[in-house]
């Protein structure tokens, strides 16, 4: 699997097989820094190749959102361009929206008061949580973002990578419409 935490700016990538086919749970952050926007989307796409290279049987990319008064333009384009790809190499992938995400790694859906999730609580359950499994830069939502969202494909076939325990992440596992998945040992359906 590869997950996907697709930015402009920097774009967090995690995986459970390194692009020789070699298992090896991974994650990095593509920046694109102040370049235009054709560049980022080529240089975010040449890494989605190579970590998609061993051909995943699921790709599980962060939703999008628009925010009132800013320019999403960019972001839709990329976002656009990689579904693309991934169609057109027949790679199934899922949506999953980022209000999802945040249930799932901090187990807590507030969104708004104290209580409320924010990136560096993401940040630090995500730490807490699969830090001993893979290296993740505590300054990276996008990294966590993006192992967020590959344990929660993992988890929803089965395979998580750590206990599930909190009824806000159950009901986040059934968020995603996930589809079964064709493998070499035949077809997995999610649990």
């Amino acid at each position: 699997m590869v997950a996907l935490d697709l930015s402009t700016s920097a774009a967090g990538i995690a995986h459970t097989h390194w692009h020789d086919g070699s298992p090896r749970l991974g994650c990095r952050t593509v920046n694109t820094g102040l370049i235009d926007v054709h560049t980022k989307i080529h240089r975010v796409l040449s890494d989605v190749a190579a970590a998609a290279k061993s051909r995943p049987h699921l790709v599980i990319v962060e939703g999008t959102f628009s925010r009132p008064g800013a320019s999403d333009a960019p972001l839709h384009m990329l976002r656009g361009v990689v579904l693309h790809w991934l169609w057109t190499r027949q790679i199934p992938y899922v949506d999953v929206q980022p209000a999802t995400v945040k249930v799932w790694a901090t187990g807590s859906g507030a969104t708004r008061g104290e209580n409320k999730v924010t990136k560096d609580r993401v940040i630090e359950a995500v730490l807490s949580t699969y830090g001993g499994l893979l290296q993740i830069d505590p300054r990276d939502s996008d990294q966590a973002d993006a192992v967020a969202l590959l344990s929660l494909g993992m988890a929803a076939y089965g395979q998580p990578l750590v206990h599930i325990s909190n009824a806000h992440q159950t009901r986040a596992l059934k968020a995603p419409k996930w589809p079964t998945l064709s493998t070499e040992s035949g077809p997995v359906v999610p649990v």
